[in-house]
C-alpha cells in the first residue's frame, strides 16, 4: 500500500498518504493524513477492512477499501472509481440504528475509502458458529431488524448483494446492524458477474442473478439473502447445498422447497423469502408485518432475545369455522383452537400490495395464533404443575370441578385445545406432508385416538413438531400437553432428563427393537453385521439425548464426533458419500421406514439386544391428564383399534402383517 524508501519512510507524495515508522514499531499506514491503520479485521474480494485511529477526532473507526484493484484492467478503473465514489456517497446518506454508521469518504492511490463507525459486536455468523441455531423469538427479532435496516437501504436506490450472517453484527444489547457495503451497488447497475467472477456470496445469491438476461442486483435478491440467512440461523445450516456458484444452482433447482424442522412460526416468513421467482417473493412490507406478527409485539422490534434451542418446526391447523382471537399478552389465558382463517386485511403500510401476498399474511396468522396464544415461543412460563391450571393460572386443587365442587375436572375443561408434540421426519410414524400441511403415521393416529377418548374432535388438536433433544424442553415450558414422538420410557428421563427436567409417561403403547442403518454400497468397508461396525471402529450417528448417545459405547461402538438433534440428521450424513459417518442407530420401525424411502441407498442390518417402549410423555403432577392418557390407552390396546393402526400405517415398513404383542401399561399402574 505504500513504497518505503532505505531511511524507513514512506510517502507517496500525492494524495497526503504516508507510513511512518515508529522506534521498534512497523510502518503504519495513514489514509489522507487522518486515518492511521492500526490492524486489519477482515478482507474479501473487495479489499480489506481496517480497524483505524482518527487522529483528527481522536476515536476508532473501520476503514475499508471499495475496490479491488488486483481484478481491473488499466482502462476501467476510471469507470470503477466514479462507480464507487457514487455508492460511497449513497451509502453514506443511510442513517438507520440497523445500518452501519458511515462517517467520511476518502480517495487515495486509485482506491475509494469508506470510513465506519467502528463496532463492538460478533457477528450473527459468530453467534451461530458457537450456538449451532438461535431461538424462534432471537432469529425473528434479529431478521426484523436486519430487514429493517434493508428498506432504508433500498429506498436510497442502494443493493447490499451481500446480506449473510457474517455481515450481520449482534451487540449484546440486541441491536443488529447490517454491515460490509464493500460490493453495494445501484439497483440495476451490474451484472452477478465482473471481470469473470461472482460478485457476492454463492449460498446467499438469488437464483434469478445467473438468469442470461438477469436485470442483475434487486431488492429482490437482498429479500432473498435475508431468507437463506434467516433459514441458516433456525435451522442451523443453508437451504442450498454447495460453495461453488453451480452447485447452489444445481441445488436449488433440485430442491426449491427445503425442508423446515424448527423454524415453527417462522416458517411462512423464510418460504416467501425464498420463492424462486422473484415477482412471487415475498415482499419487504408483507415480510415486516410477518415478523412483527411471530414477535406477537408490532410496537416492539427489538424485543425477545431468547436463548437458543431447538424449537417446534410446524403445527396442524383443525378448520372448524369461526376465527379465533389471540389473547393479550402479558396474560396468557386459554387457547382456543384454531379455525379457518378469514382473509387478512392490509395494514396501512402494507396497502396496496400484490394479492398473491396475502396468503402469506393468513398463513403467518394461523400459525402464530396456534403456537403464540399462549405466549409460549417469547416467554418461558415456569412454576410447578401440582394442582396448578398452567393456561389459566388458576389454583384449584386436583379432582375439583370448575366451580369448586367436589365433581371430577376434566382436561378439556380448561384445555380447549389438546397441544401434542410429534416428529416430523419418521415414515410410518410420524412423518409431516409439506404440501398437505398434514401430519400422518401411527403416532399421529394413536394421538387423534387419545384426544377422542378425552373428548376432543380432530379440529381441536394441534401438532407441533419436536426434536429428541427438545421434547422435554417442550414439556417444561408448556408448550405442549403430550408428547407422542417415539419416546423411550427410561428411568433417567422419569427423574431428569438431559436438561435436568423430569417428565412422566403413561405407557408402553408401542415396543420396537433396536438396530442399525447403514450405506448400501460402500467402497472403503464390507459391513454385514453390527459386529463389523464394532470390529471396524467406523462412526455411528444417533440422535442427541437418544437413548443410544449413552448405551452404545458401553457396547463398544465408536459414536460420531457431534450427533446432531434428530435421526433425519443422521440419515442426511449416513447419505454423504464425504462423510465420515457408515452407520445410523435408532429404533427398527424408524430405519425401516427411512430405508423404504431410500430405495437402493441403505439397508437395515439385523437388530441387537434391547427394546424400546414408546411412552405418551407429559408433565409430572399432572394426575388429571395422565389419568385420561391411561384410560384411553386402555381402551386402544384392548380392540382392534391398535391393531387397525399398525397395519396402516407400520405393517408394510416391517414387512409383517401381525403387529408384535400388546405392551402392557406398566406406566398406568394406579391410573
Amino acid at each position: 500500500m505504500h513504497s518505503e524508501d532505505r531511511t524507513g519512510r514512506a510517502d507517496d507524495g500525492r494524495d497526503g498518504r504516508f507510513a511512518d515508522r515508529r522506534a521498534g514499531d512497523a510502518p503504519r499506514t495513514v489514509i489522507d493524513g487522518r486515518y492511521e491503520l492500526l490492524e486489519r479485521i477482515g478482507s474479501g474480494g473487495m479489499g480489506e477492512v481496517w480497524k483505524a485511529h482518527d487522529r483528527r477526532l481522536n476515536r476508532f473507526v473501520a476503514v475499508k477499501g471499495l475496490l479491488d484493484r488486483a481484478a481491473m484492467a488499466g482502462g476501467t478503473q476510471a469507470t470503477a472509481m466514479q462507480r464507487a465514489r457514487r455508492e460511497a456517497e449513497a451509502i453514506a446518506k443511510i442513517e438507520h440504528q440497523n445500518v452501519v454508521t458511515v462517517h467520511d469518504q476518502v480517495e487515495s492511490d486509485h482506491q475509494v475509502w469508506i470510513v465506519m463507525k467502528l463496532l463492538e459486536a460478533r457477528s450473527l455468523g459468530d453467534l451461530l458458529s458457537r450456538d449451532g441455531v438461535l431461538s424462534v423469538p432471537r432469529a425473528a427479532n434479529i431478521a426484523l431488524q436486519v430487514l429493517q435496516g434493508l428498506r432504508a437501504v433500498h429506498a436510497a436506490s442502494v443493493v447490499h448483494r451481500d446480506v449473510k450472517p457474517g455481515n450481520v453484527l449482534v451487540r449484546d444489547d440486541g441491536l443488529a446492524i447490517l454491515v460490509d457495503f464493500g460490493i453495494a451497488t445501484f439497483e440495476g447497475a451490474d451484472r452477478v458477474t465482473r471481470t469473470g467472477s461472482v460478485i457476492g456470496t454463492p449460498s446467499y445469491l438469488a437464483p434469478e442473478l445467473f438468469a442470461p438476461a438477469s436485470p442483475g442486483p434487486t431488492p429482490a435478491s437482498d429479500l432473498w439473502a435475508l431468507g437463506v440467512t434467516l433459514y441458516e440461523a433456525v435451522e442451523g445450516r443453508v437451504p442450498f447445498a454447495g460453495h461453488e456458484v453451480w452447485e447452489v444452482q444445481e441445488s436449488i433447482r433440485q430442491t426449491p422447497d427445503p425442508a423446515l424442522r424448527y423454524a415453527g412460526p417462522l416458517a411462512p416468513v423464510v418460504q416467501g423469502l425464498l420463492v424462486t421467482d422473484p415477482r412471487q417473493r415475498l415482499d419487504a412490507a408483507t415480510a415486516e408485518a410477518m415478523l412483527r406478527e411471530v414477535l406477537d409485539d408490532p410496537a416492539a422490534p427489538n424485543a425477545g432475545a431468547a436463548a437458543a434451542t431447538h424449537p417446534p418446526t410446524a403445527v396442524s391447523t383443525p378448520n372448524p369455522s369461526t376465527p379465533p382471537t389471540p389473547p393479550t399478552p402479558p396474560t396468557p389465558g386459554p387457547r382456543a383452537p384454531v379455525r379457518s382463517p378469514e382473509p387478512v386485511p392490509p395494514s396501512p403500510a402494507a396497502s396496496g400490495r400484490r394479492a398473491r401476498h396475502r396468503r402469506w399474511q393468513i398463513v403467518a396468522a394461523v400459525v402464530c395464533v396456534s403456537l403464540l396464544a399462549g405466549a409460549g415461543w417469547l416467554v418461558t412460563r415456569g412454576g410447578g404443575d401440582g394442582g396448578t391450571d398452567d393456561r389459566t393460572g388458576s389454583a384449584r386443587g386436583q379432582g375439583e370441578g370448575p366451580d369448586g365442587s367436589g365433581s371430577q375436572e376434566r382436561w378439556k375443561d380448561t384445555h380447549p385445545t389438546l397441544e401434542i408434540g410429534v416428529k416430523d421426519d419418521q415414515p410410518g410414524l410420524s412423518k409431516f406432508d409439506r404440501k398437505t400441511r398434514t401430519y400422518r403415521g401411527y403416532d399421529i393416529d394413536l394421538a387423534y385416538a387419545i384426544a377422542e377418548s378425552m373428548g376432543y374432535g380432530k379440529g381441536e388438536v394441534a401438532f407441533t413438531t419436536v426434536a429428541t433433544d427438545y421434547r422435554s424442553t417442550a414439556l417444561k415450558t408448556k408448550q405442549v400437553d403430550l408428547v407422542i414422538a417415539s419416546y423411550s420410557i427410561t428411568d433417567d428421563r422419569k427423574t431428569a432428563g438431559p436438561d435436568g427436567y423430569s417428565v412422566d409417561f403413561a405407557g408402553p403403547y408401542y415396543e420396537a427393537s433396536r438396530g442399525f442403518l447403514v450405506r448400501e454400497k460402500s467402497a472403503k468397508y464390507t459391513i454385514n453385521d453390527s459386529s463389523d461396525l464394532r470390529d471396524l471402529g467406523v462412526e455411528v450417528c444417533t440422535a442427541r439425548d437418544s437413548t443410544y448417545e449413552k448405551a452404545l459405547p458401553e457396547q463398544g461402538f465408536t459414536m460420531a464426533k457431534s450427533q446432531p438433534n434428530t435421526y433425519q440428521d443422521c440419515l442426511d450424513r449416513l447419505l454423504d458419500p464425504k462423510s465420515d459417518v457408515y452407520a445410523v442407530a435408532s429404533d427398527d420401525i424408524i430405519l425401516a421406514g427411512y430405508a423404504e424411502a431410500n430405495p437402493g441407498k441403505v439397508r437395515r442390518l439385523e437388530n441387537i439386544r434391547g427394546a424400546e417402549g414408546y411412552g405418551v410423555a407429559m408433565r409430572p403432577k399432572s394426575p388429571i391428564l395422565k389419568g385420561e392418557v391411561c384410560s384411553a390407552l386402555r381402551t386402544i390396546l384392548a380392540g382392534r383399534v391398535w391393531e387397525d393402526m399398525y397395519k396402516e400405517n407400520l405393517s408394510g415398513l416391517v414387512g409383517d402383517k401381525n403387529p408384535p404383542g400388546r405392551p402392557e401399561l406398566t406406566e398406568c399402574e394406579g391410573y
